[in-house]
């Protein structure tokens, strides 16, 4: 199936070098098209957040946090992950496709590996087809 799907990605602003020329931006890369969130900890991430973003048409969500032993509020990036985990389950569950939402985890990163990791998600949900809940939200408009 070929289209360019949609990614958001939620980046904890403690574990990249650079956060503002990231923050609150959209950018067309190869095939995609990814919008970037910037998060002050991981931890703040929320299962509905997540939900409303895929519900409102991201075809995925990328969560990028804190190594282990890195993160400034102890266990956010934990937190964060079982969070990842919880929603993957629910997408298994309703047959959507786990591999829409994934959690990346590591200190320093750059602008380039952030829009590299928007560029594999990207390529992983591409074999799912667009969201079929962005064609609910379409119809509703």
């Amino acid at each position: 199936m070929d289209f360019e799907p949609e990614v958001v990605l939620l980046y904890c602003g403690n574990c990249v070098e650079e956060n503002g020329s990231l923050a609150d931006a959209h950018r067309t890369l190869d095939g995609c098209r990814a919008r970037f969130v910037m998060l002050a900890c991981s931890s703040k991430l929320e299962v509905r957040d997540v939900m409303k973003l895929l519900e409102q048409g991201a075809d995925a969500v990328q969560v990028v946090g804190c190594a282990d032993g890195s993160c400034r509020l102890v266990v956010g990036n934990r937190r964060a992950e079982k969070r990842v985990q919880y929603v993957r389950d629910l997408l298994a569950e309703i047959q959507l496709g786990p591999e829409r939402v994934a959690m990346a985890r590591g200190e320093r990163f750059r602008e380039s590996d952030l829009l590299a990791l928007a560029s594999e998600r990207a390529a992983q949900v591409r074999q799912l087809g667009p969201n079929p809940m962005k064609a609910m939200t379409t119809a509703k408009r």
